[in-house]
């Protein structure tokens, strides 16, 4: 059995221009029977998920170009389309996605957003963490397990990527009896009812070296305005599939015309159901909701309302009940149609993710060690001399070292534990002991490093359960800030802000923790692998160490220039074998603006 796991890991790590090949690819889960059922359906795989079914092999190939649509805005492409082609697969299916990068002057790499990349950590495509930037005209090749149930989606690791187009859906679709709540709706079209929420700017970001003025100016649900339509039947339920794929800090509201939702998952993990006027999303969050047709009949507008940086946008689809002609819907426009005050109360209940509860219940432990990041916008004093223009690698010379990205920002820059994140000039997976020591810094111990930047590293045991209490301290901005977590789903044990409104540092709030001012749920917390820390509040969170690999915690929406991240290290051994079929970066340093 090893050797046909570590056969698995070195064929599906290949890349394009490799011989190897990746047709006798197996499953790891030895315990699926593995008789295909299915011979004589439709061999894709966007089907009905089965028991007893031999798990497919779904093969992707993704072409990534620049273009000028028909409303002469510049936009990346994914196979000619943004969003990028739908991902739809059932569970322990085996994910191949062939990238080609036709993209002049710029690296890029592909991260599966919530996916986790179990025995595969190699492949979570983060540039010189996991990967080798994709070069211009070069391709790599992805293969992974879809291990896990639930809406996700890929999107370009560099924030200016995913904001000029590069990103779409990843759908794990598992058996209809395996569903928690599967008896809330009749219907899951995955296909039709997948709505990725994302946001439009009026120039191309990409190579784009001053984007702090610029703000988007379109709202869109699967890349249009307002032609998405999701067509019902009266008296039948509905799941839909929300997905913020916004890159940075933009929430964004969802909510139907004269219809109710039932949130029953976030961010691929199931809850206990929930009603809901209007959903939440985070830049970065996927929420699950059930909609019941309870109407005779007419269209209704689906309304995508933006906050923060997207502030004033709107996007609207269409919920049609069947028959109806829509041109009416067009002609009244969004905002149209008023409820009845019987039908609608005027204490809207709004539902975000981190309000929701877990449907498993235990009993999580007190005794757990508690690792504090402190989280604010800082402006840095320098002087002109100081600022640099070189990519900051272990190969600068010993000085302190200014990013020119600091003199872009009078604002300041957003930091953890006033540090910025230093993407390291060698594989750090693959190759850790290459990383000269003087450009890490442990989390907790930063300030021993003088630098601007350093590798902010947080070293986790195997298996050990550790809280990140992350304290938005609000002195710099008023600002939420939004964090992702690769490779894991972590327990939202408690969330919440000052009482009156002032700014609270990270040794204030330590502080009040020590003497037990701030409680948790230790019963039934969300799991979450994006989550959001309010302005001049906390958030704090468990994590299981269950799986090796180098895992980023970071705030991509916290800025375009300086990373805001940690590094999160649990021990993992790489098969030879592996490290010497991947590929190598060598001397290779990576441009500033796809480590951001």
């Amino acid at each position: 059995m090893k050797l046909l796991v570590l056969c698995f890991i070195v064929i599906a790590n290949v890349t394009y221009n490799s011989k190897a090949s990746i047709e006798n690819i197996d499953p790891e889960n030895k315990n699926i029977l593995l008789t295909d059922t299915t011979k004589n359906s439709d061999k894709s795989c966007y089907r009905p998920c089965k028991f007893n079914v031999k798990p497919r092999r779904c093969q992707y190939n993704f072409k990534i170009e620049p273009t000028v649509g028909d409303d002469g805005r510049p936009a990346l492409l994914i196979n000619d389309m943004t969003p990028g082609p739908p991902i739809h697969v059932c569970v322990n299916d085996i994910v191949i996605v062939k990238v080609h990068n036709k993209v002049p002057g710029q690296d890029m790499t592909i991260h599966w957003h919530g996916v986790e990349q179990k025995g595969t950590p190699y492949m979570d495509g983060v540039p010189m963490i996991t990967q080798c930037p994709i070069g211009f005209a070069s391709t790599y090749e992805y293969a992974f397990i879809a291990s896990s149930p639930g809406t996700f989606f890929y999107h370009a690791d560099s924030v200016s990527h995913q904001s000029d187009g590069v990103y779409g859906s990843l759908i794990v679709d598992q058996p209809q009896p395996l569903e928690p709540h599967s008896s809330l709706y009749d219907f899951d079209k995955t296909k039709e009812h997948t709505l990725i929420l994302a946001a439009r700017f009026p120039e191309l970001l990409s190579g784009n070296l001053d984007v702090k003025e610029l703000k988007p100016d379109l709202l869109l649900i699967n890349g249009e305005e307002k032609s998405t339509k999701i067509f019902v039947i009266p008296g039948y339920t509905y799941r839909l599939r929300l997905i913020n794929a916004v890159a940075f800090e933009c929430p964004l509201i969802v909510d139907i015309e004269q219809h109710n939702m039932i949130v029953i998952a976030s961010d691929s993990k199931s809850v206990k159901s929930m009603s809901a006027d209007k959903v939440k999303l985070y830049p970065g969050e996927r929420m699950d909701v059930v909609v019941e047709a309870v109407h005779k009949n007419g269209g209704y507008w689906v309304n995508v309302r933006g906050s923060n940086t997207c502030d004033g946008l709107t996007a609207h689809g269409m919920l049609l009940y069947s028959g109806f002609n829509y041109t009416s819907l067009l002609e009244q426009g969004p905002g149209g149609k008023k409820p009845n005050s019987d039908e609608l109360s005027n204490n809207e209940k709004i539902i975000s993710g981190q309000n929701l509860l877990s449907l498993q219940e235990e009993n999580l432990s007190k005794d757990v060690k508690t690792i504090y990041l402190g989280v604010d916008r800082h402006v840095i004093p320098f002087h002109d001399e100081d600022n640099d223009y070189r990519y900051l690698s272990d190969a600068t010379a010993k000085k302190n070292f200014y990013p020119a990205a600091v003199s872009l920002h009078e604002r300041g820059v957003v930091q953890i534990n006033n540090k910025n994140f230093l993407y390291p000039n060698e594989l750090y997976l693959l190759k850790p002991r290459s990383i000269k020591p003087d450009v890490i810094c442990n989390v907790g111990d930063e300030m021993m490093n003088k630098q601007l930047q350093c590798l902010q590293v947080l070293k986790i045991a195997d298996k050990k359960i550790v809280e990140l209490a992350i304290v938005n301290e609000g002195s710099g901005s008023n600002d939420s800030y939004t964090f992702n977590m690769h490779g894991y789903s972590m327990k939202v044990v408690a969330t919440g802000q000052t009482k009156d409104g002032k700014p609270i540092s990270k040794s204030e709030f330590q502080l009040l923790d020590k003497r037990g001012k701030i409680e948790r749920n230790l019963r039934n917390p969300p799991m979450k692998d994006t989550f959001t820390v309010p302005n001049k509040g906390y958030t704090i969170v468990r994590l299981n160490a269950a799986r090796g690999g180098s895992w980023m915690l970071e705030c991509r929406s916290c800025g375009f220039s300086l990373p805001v991240a940690i590094l999160i290290d649990v021990p993992v051994t790489i098969p030879k074998a592996v490290v010497d079929v991947l590929p190598k970066c060598g001397s290779y340093k990576p441009a500033d603006v796809l480590l951001n």
